[in-house]
């Protein structure tokens, strides 16, 4: 046999071999990396209704992390470049307003809730609660450490602490309220006044 012939027969038993060899690799590989392929068997035996309802396991803020500083907010403040900052906090404080002067909102959002979410999430200390008169001193808020982290105290009061104003309405109240953890008090004090 020619040289040339050679090269040419060891070529071709190289690339079959390797054929040979990537093929049974890539085949076993599910035995070698049992997570790799087939991650998503195990979720195949609930169903999705079943998956979406587990306890995530993450703490309270993971989820304020996650669904604020980390999804929602980068959308905002880029939304507030666009438009300007002082007309989309206009903007977004109207929003905040029509939503939460919706009649089923304060029970829509209470509905989702575990019993305990308020007393982690906030420090609150009741200071009056009559038929007439509540006043809450709130020193921990979790809304208030994420926004104020983030740099976007001003989209953080828009968005989660403006509403309370409406919701205060549409329970017939009025609230007072002058200082606030999220524009950098050292508490929120709000006092809700029945409406006569």
């Amino acid at each position: 046999m020619e040289q040339n012939q050679i090269e040419k027969l060891g070529r071709r038993q190289f690339l079959s071999k390797s054929f040979l060899v990537g093929t049974s690799c890539s085949l076993g590989c599910c035995a070698l990396f049992p997570n790799i392929g087939f991650a998503n068997e195990s979720q195949q035996i609930m169903s999705f209704q079943e998956r979406i309802n587990k306890n995530t396991g993450m703490t309270y803020n993971q989820v304020f992390t996650f669904a604020y500083r980390d999804a929602i907010l980068p959308q905002l403040v880029e939304l507030s470049n666009v438009i300007g900052r002082n007309k989309f906090i206009e903007m977004l404080k109207n929003a905040t307003d029509n939503v939460c002067s919706q009649a089923e909102y304060e029970k829509k959002l209470s509905s989702n809730m575990p019993d305990e979410f308020w007393s982690n999430v906030l420090d609150i200390q009741v200071l009056e609660n009559t038929a007439k008169t509540r006043i809450y001193k709130i020193t921990n808020c979790l809304w208030a450490k994420i926004f104020r982290e983030a740099k976007a105290e001003d989209i953080g009061y828009a968005l989660v602490c403006y509403g309370d104003y409406a919701i205060a309405k549409t329970n017939n109240e009025t609230l007072d309220r002058d200082k606030t953890l999220m524009q950098g008090h050292d508490c929120c004090l709000l006092k809700w006044t029945k409406n006569s």
